[in-house]
């Protein structure tokens, strides 16, 4: 019984291509991700375009570019891209966190959904979370 010849010359294998996704390049969409670790989920939303006007959310006639909203509000690329990217969501769903945000201002400025920025202190919190 013989096996096949094994050349030791060469000191690495060939690299297959790794899966998964390049962190570089954002994907518009929507997705999911805590602020801050122990905070309540915010919405983040991902798109190509214009940018819009701070004040009254116009779109400027700028260059495109990669931008970032949470619950709405803008955010920085680079706090929300690459990290939001392993809990994709749907419009729907976002749409529901912003809601929550929102409610959470209006109804109960004290709640973990008034501040996703804010740890969740369970001792002071009110029910439900």
């Amino acid at each position: 019984m013989s096996r096949e010849a094994l050349d030791y010359s060469a000191r690495h294998a060939p690299r297959a291509p790794a899966a998964g996704f390049d962190v570089d390049q954002p994907i518009a969409g929507f997705y999911r991700m805590k602020l801050v670790s122990g905070a309540v989920y915010s919405g983040i939303r991902i798109w190509f375009g214009p940018p819009h006007d701070p004040e009254t959310g116009d779109e400027m006639d700028r260059s495109h570019r990669w931008q970032a909203e949470r619950n709405g509000n803008p955010i920085d690329l680079e706090r929300a891209w690459p990290k939001c990217a392993a809990d994709p969501i749907d419009e729907a769903e976002y749409r529901h966190l912003t809601a929550t945000e929102a409610w959470g201002k209006a109804h109960a400025p004290t709640s973990p959904q008034a501040n996703p920025s804010r740890r969740i202190d369970l001792l002071t919190a009110p029910l439900p979370l």
